[in-house]
């Protein structure tokens, strides 16, 4: 399935479940915006605070916590969580997040050309 086949697949079930993607105001869209970058940030905090506990066990005597094997399924579940808030960042601002990723990866080639081995 293509990125934008899935955004598109996560955006539909967004409004079947009544969380707002479309907006008759800038300031309606501003506010959801806001809100959904804070759900964002929740969701890289709990990546983030996971893995913090996998550093623990590696790096801390006696600490009892997950391994990074043990962590990883709920790792790329927080990782899953972020990206369906940036699927819907993107869509709140009008945009084709497969097209921002692709134009994104051009620039940065030709930015990076010159550490390319």
């Amino acid at each position: 399935m293509e990125l934008s086949a899935l955004i598109s697949e996560q955006i539909e079930r967004d409004r079947r479940r009544g969380f707002a993607v479309d907006f008759e105001s800038d300031a309606a869209r501003e506010e959801q915006l806001m809100r959904d970058l804070v759900g964002l940030f929740g969701e890289v905090g709990e990546f983030s605070n996971l893995l913090k506990k996998v550093l623990l066990v590696r790096t801390t005597a006696g600490y009892a916590g997950p391994t990074l094997g043990d962590a990883a399924p709920a790792l790329r579940e927080e990782l899953a969580d972020a990206a369906i808030y940036i699927f819907r960042l993107a869509t709140i601002l009008d945009g084709d997040l497969e097209q921002d990723i692709l134009a994104k990866i051009g620039r940065n080639d030709e930015r990076y050309r010159d550490l390319d081995r």
